[in-house]
């Protein structure tokens, strides 16, 4: 080429893969092309989320699952686990799974463990992401109307749900995760006859046992519906046991590991949780409609009252979708056979929950009773938006704010970030604050002070650091002349002077409520650490009320 040749307007260069692809997506109007926009948006939320996101749901998530996990680290000492480790009642698999991310980043240097169960719950989020990318993918190409599809697309992100509970380190969340995949695989399976990918399936659907053994039921309902409306080969149905079975045989090996003897944790469980009855006489039993005022008490309200009334629509229109056999052999058997219930019971099914609305109120002259059709047209109502933006909304809080109501996981993570070589701290409350063996500083210890004399003569020897459940103080709590400085709360507002009491006003609402309303929202508490030293006014702030606990739930 001369030089003349290069002062001559050349043709534009094509744009690089990544670009032409990273410009379709961002600008594709077809139905595909909204959903992957709403994947985008789902997976930016589920990673904003796992960064928060320190706090667990239940303390299931923590203590059966991290601790369990912290103990075979070395971490966490036997004598702390529940007692579910006793009784050998819960499979190690997603202990070990996470095990197997955690050892590495030890060994690596990552010595916080904050840092590292981010990892794991990013881990989590991804897993938990694949699924939800899946199955969206494989229900909207089953979509036969363009307008279901855009409504499908354009639904999911107010799904606001899915990324709080996608990075969970629950057994819930791991159950979620596992069977969709097998779902999606199997169903794919089921139309080519793919044997190999049948028995992935089925390991799939066993991780998900292995991981919460209710998830049997999922397992049951999808081989219920490939057998009678898949009509699937005897080949097929074999390759989806024998990978099941494989998992299964594999978890054995993997409780003996994490016991140390040989024990089928699922027989423990059936015989002392469910056959002697231990769930129902810890925790109490509840009616058969329990789930329809559990699952709406939370900042998803909502959202979850509808999800569940389109779950029962759902299954009743479409009786041959692979959707409702799995959700209602579950659903049902959750409402009828299990007389202890809570709301995270049902988070297994959240990602299906995605399909619910479509299945339910779409006008497709093939879903039966097609009156429910008539609601189609109300999906831009205001009600709708309502419901839509109000989820929205909490997903965006729960990303950008470590959300938990139960929990004092940001308390724990102050000491230990702060307290490094350990504390020792007081408190009026009836139960001390022992924070996490996963967490603890060395040399901690927390103590109850049995009056204001103790206090007084703790003072005597120096700073004396005193935890409360509230951002303020009880009135007459302190001897005159003792200055309480808030070193640390869990309610984001404890600093201002205004907003301070209304943290321990709503405690008072929630504990109101717990005593004498149907709703029974759980025990609301913002763990606050003091610093009290002589020679200075109180600059507390005094409690407007005081939350009485008094009914155990």
């Amino acid at each position: 080429m001369s030089i003349s040749d290069t002062l001559l307007p050349q043709p534009p260069r094509p744009p690089r893969a990544w670009k032409a692809v990273l410009h379709h997506s961002l600008t594709d109007p077809s139905p595909a092309g909204v959903l992957n926009r709403s994947l985008v948006i789902l997976a930016l939320f589920t990673v904003s989320t796992a960064w928060v996101s320190d706090l667990y749901f239940w303390p299931d998530e923590h203590w059966q699952v991290l601790e369990f996990m912290g103990f075979k680290l070395g971490i966490t000492p036997a004598s702390e686990l529940p007692w579910e480790f006793a009784s050998r009642v819960r499979s190690w698999m997603q202990p070990f799974l996470y095990w197997l991310i955690a050892k590495p980043l030890l060994a690596a240097g990552l010595t916080d463990m904050f840092q590292v169960v981010f990892v794991l719950r990013l881990a989590t989020g991804a897993l938990s992401f694949t699924a939800i990318a899946a199955f969206a993918r494989l229900f909207q190409s089953d979509l036969t109307r363009t307008d279901e599809k855009f409504a499908f697309a354009r639904m999911l992100p107010f799904m606001g749900f899915l990324p709080y509970l996608a990075v969970r380190t629950a057994s819930e969340t791991a159950a979620m995760a596992f069977f969709t995949l097998g779902l999606v695989v199997a169903v794919k399976a089921a139309r080519v006859g793919a044997w190999r990918s049948m028995a992935g399936a089925g390991a799939l659907c066993a991780l998900a046992f292995e991981t919460r053994f209710q998830s049997a039921l999922l397992t049951g309902g999808l081989l219920v519906w490939l057998i009678l409306v898949m009509r699937a080969r005897k080949e097929l149905l074999g390759a989806f046991v024998a990978g099941g079975l494989a998992v299964v045989a594999a978890a054995l090996v993997i409780d003996r590991w994490g016991y140390g003897v040989w024990t089928f944790p699922v027989w423990n469980y059936f015989d002392i949780v469910l056959w002697q009855g231990l769930a129902a006489r810890a925790s109490g039993a509840q009616p058969f409609f329990a789930f329809f005022y559990l699952l709406p008490a939370n900042i998803f309200a909502p959202i979850a009252a509808f999800a569940l009334i389109a779950l029962i629509v759902a299954c009743l229109r479409n009786p041959t979708h692979y959707v409702t056999w799995p959700v209602a052999l579950f659903f049902l058997a959750h409402c009828f056979l299990f007389a202890h219930k809570e709301e995270r019971f049902l988070f297994p099914l959240a990602i299906l929950a995605t399909a619910f609305p479509v299945l339910a109120f779409s006008p497709a002259p093939e879903r039966a009773f097609a009156f429910f059709g008539k609601a189609w047209s109300w999906r831009k109502s205001i009600l709708a938006q309502f419901v839509g933006w109000s989820a929205a909304a909490a997903m965006l809080f729960c990303a950008i704010y470590p959300f938990g109501i139960r929990p004092h996981m940001p308390m724990a993570k102050y000491l230990y970030r702060h307290f490094p070589a350990g504390i020792s701290a007081y408190t009026f409350e009836d139960a001390v604050f022992l924070t996490y063996p996963l967490y603890r500083p060395p040399h901690y210890a927390s103590a109850r002070l049995t009056g204001i004399g103790e206090l007084t003569a703790r003072l005597a020897d120096g700073p004396v650091y005193l935890f409360a459940e509230t951002p303020t103080l009880a009135p007459g709590l302190l001897p005159a002349g003792v200055k309480a400085e808030i070193l640390y709360s869990e309610f984001p507002f404890a600093m201002d002077p205004k907003l301070a009491p209304s943290g321990t006003n709503w405690m008072c609402t929630y504990a109101y409520l717990r005593q004498h309303s149907f709703v029974h929202p759980p025990r609301l508490a913002w763990m606050t650490l003091y610093k009290l030293t002589r020679g200075g006014a109180n600059t507390a702030q005094p409690s407007p009320c005081l939350p009485k606990w008094n009914v155990a739930l």
